[in-house]
């Protein structure tokens, strides 16, 4: 008698109860599909009706690259006409240009209108540009369940507390900016080094700096922390690599003699230092507090803002020296060298958060500290709290007709119309830049765990 004739005697009643216990033991990965559809969607569906001054120049990005090439840095200065924001120039890595460039690609007709003043990038850019990011963000929820440690449950938790975060479906549906791509390669690097895959990790690091170099800060520290567990030839083939897929990036956009342009554009900072106005969108607390007693009081604050960038390049110095003398995992050290950068650096703005996020989600499922935890939820769900007290529905301000109910829909959430005064948003840099320094000296003298490295 053949199987199947086996199976079709069974009573229905054992059919139902072979069916239930095979769903029982696939919950946690029905329960993660459907948040990730969810998070997919609301994604998707903000993509192609908000927009921000940001997409419409990373439209212009994209045809100064369509149409002079690997010359593009000559020109990444944004001065000429096409640029609807002159100035506002393209100060990162080729990675993100070469995926804009794709983006055209599948929205060739793409073009910016002027209304009442404003330039506004139709529907077909916005979703276009925006996909790459969504993917990159989504990508990062299922990279968390991976690297997460323990039951299913338990990865699924942690996954979806990323694809359910209002920050991250604000930055690739909404704001558009492309840091959670960076992010992807950043947390692949770390997920790797923990699973002993060091050369793809540092691979992955290279192609994490050369999309945006704020990840650098991480990166530096996972070295460093390396350095003194692995040999030393090892480590020197796992940089090398990175330093490798450093070159071959840049190269090509340098042969043609841009090479000046091209270092001008990544290294030096993309905005003059000064104060911080809005104050809305300052997540520095000590370069928003100085910026809004410039505000109140008439004091002239800049020269103290201008003291930041040595502490920043003495608190670097200080986190690096203690990654080699402290006994941290690479999962610590980048997320505290990410963390000095965010807590010193003059001009911290909303999408820098995302850089950080992923890292604090992996490190609260895997340390032994609930203080260490505590510290790093309270880091991953912070930057959440600020949709609520910003003016969210304006990304939203173009809409179609057919969708008249989203800002309505936003006031029942509590995501209103209007921002508050400047102090509630300098407290709030404030709070996040207390949490991001504390945790920076409690892991160095609280939090250290020896790693575990293969040879």
């Amino acid at each position: 008698m053949t199987t199947n004739n086996v199976k079709s005697q069974l009573p229905m009643h054992d059919i139902l109860k072979t069916c239930a216990i095979r769903v029982k033991r696939h919950i946690p990965e029905i329960i993660l599909g459907i948040i990730f559809i969810i998070a997919a969607f609301i994604r998707i569906w903000a993509a192609e009706i908000s927009s921000g001054p940001d997409v419409v120049q990373f439209w212009a990005f994209a045809k100064v690259f369509q149409t002079y090439g690997l010359d593009f840095y000559r020109y990444a200065d944004a001065q000429l006409a096409i640029f609807p924001d002159k100035g506002w120039g393209f100060v990162y890595p080729p990675i993100w240009l070469l995926i804009l460039r794709v983006c055209l690609f599948f929205a060739p007709s793409s073009q910016v209108t002027y209304v009442a003043g404003n330039a506004i990038a139709n529907p077909t850019w916005r979703l276009a540009m925006k996909i790459p990011i969504i993917v990159a963000d989504l990508a990062l929820g299922l990279l968390l369940y991976w690297g997460v440690p323990g039951s299913k449950r338990r990865k699924v938790f942690f996954a979806s507390l990323w694809l359910l975060l209002p920050t991250a479906w604000f930055e690739s549906g909404v704001f558009g900016q492309f840091d959670a791509i960076a992010a992807a390669f950043l947390l692949v690097c770390v997920i790797l080094l923990i699973k002993g895959k060091d050369r793809l990790a540092f691979l992955a690091a290279g192609l994490a700096v050369m999309t945006k170099q704020d990840t650098l800060f991480a990166v530096a520290m996972i070295a460093l922390v390396c350095a003194r567990y692995m040999n030393v030839r090892r480590l020197i083939t796992d940089c090398a690599i990175a330093a490798g897929i450093v070159a071959v990036i840049s190269i090509p956009f340098c042969v043609t003699g841009n090479f000046v342009d091209y270092a001008r554009s990544i290294i030096f900072p993309g905005s003059a230092l000064g104060y911080q106005n809005p104050l809305c969108f300052s997540f520095n607390g000590i370069s928003a507090l100085l910026t809004y007693l410039h505000n109140i009081f008439g004091w002239d604050t800049v020269a103290l803002i201008s003291l930041t960038i040595p502490l920043l390049i003495c608190a670097l110095v200080f986190t690096a020296i203690l990654c080699v003398k402290r006994q941290i995992t690479p999962l610590q050290g980048a997320l505290a060298g990410f963390l000095v950068f965010v807590g010193l650096y003059y001009r911290i703005n909303y999408q820098y958060l995302i850089g950080y996020i992923p890292l604090a989600i992996l490190l609260a499922s895997q340390t032994k500290y609930r203080s260490e935890r505590a510290f790093a939820l309270a880091l991953a769900i912070m930057p959440s709290l600020w949709l609520w007290l910003a003016d969210t529905p304006w990304w939203f301000h173009d809409t179609k007709p057919g969708y008249s109910w989203v800002t309505p829909f936003f006031r029942h959430l509590g995501l209103l119309a209007r921002y508050l005064p400047d102090w509630v948003y300098v407290t709030f840099a404030g709070v996040l830049t207390c949490l991001s320094l504390a945790y920076v000296v409690l892991v160095f003298t609280k939090w250290g765990s020896r790693p575990i490295y293969p040879e």
